[in-house]
């Protein structure tokens, strides 16, 4: 899939000085936390000056902003979407979300959710990077909710809500273990879809 390449260390020739930041930002905020990794773990890990990253990025939070975005690219855009697309009716590209997740979960690299920890770790209403995390989850809602109208829901709102719901609990049931946890909201997706005549066949 094409996350992968995206969670290794970026090596010291790979791409201009802001990529290899942003990059190895990115796999660190993966693999570790947004608070627990300072910048010259950043910088040693992307082989560049200190100065060098402030040129680029005023601050930590500017990094953490850009870090979203490209998450938002590689995930959501170059991953996510792409993967329901293969399904031919509205109905089972709603369910291929759960599919999708449940080959999410199965990787090696399954780390759970960026945008959702980021939330967690930013408590400050007025932060920048939590406003990034918020408008990722609330671009995923978007595509449900694009999905919901294309299907003739009448509450597509309400209805993309109910959805990402089920798509979050199954990511953080399978941090702590469930790798099942996609196929078992999938039932219950499955079952609001029958509930509102969503046909769900391929």
């Amino acid at each position: 899939m094409a996350i992968r390449n995206d969670t290794r260390k970026a090596p010291a020739g790979a791409g201009n000085a802001r990529e290899r930041l942003v990059r190895t930002a990115y796999a660190l905020f993966q693999r570790n936390s947004l608070n627990t990794v300072g910048v010259d773990r950043i910088v040693a890990d992307a082989d560049v000056a200190k100065t060098t990253l402030y040129r680029h990025f005023p601050s930590k939070d500017d990094l953490a902003v850009s870090v979203l975005g490209h998450h938002e690219d590689v995930w959501t855009r170059g991953w996510l979407e792409q993967a329901i697309e293969r399904h031919e009716t509205v109905g089972a590209r709603l369910l291929g979300l759960f599919d999708a997740f449940d080959d999410w979960f199965r990787r090696d690299d399954y780390e759970g959710c960026l945008f959702a920890r980021t939330l967690l770790e930013t408590r400050d209403p007025a932060s920048r990077v939590r406003a990034a995390a918020a408008a990722g989850l609330a671009n995923v809602r978007a595509l449900i909710r694009g999905l919901a109208e294309e299907a003739g829901v009448h509450d597509p709102d309400v209805f993309a809500l109910q959805i990402q719901m089920l798509l979050l609990g199954a990511t953080v049931a399978a941090v702590y273990g469930d790798l099942d946890a996609a196929q078992q909201a999938r039932e219950v997706a499955r079952l609001l879809l029958e509930r509102k005549g969503i046909p769900t066949e391929s």
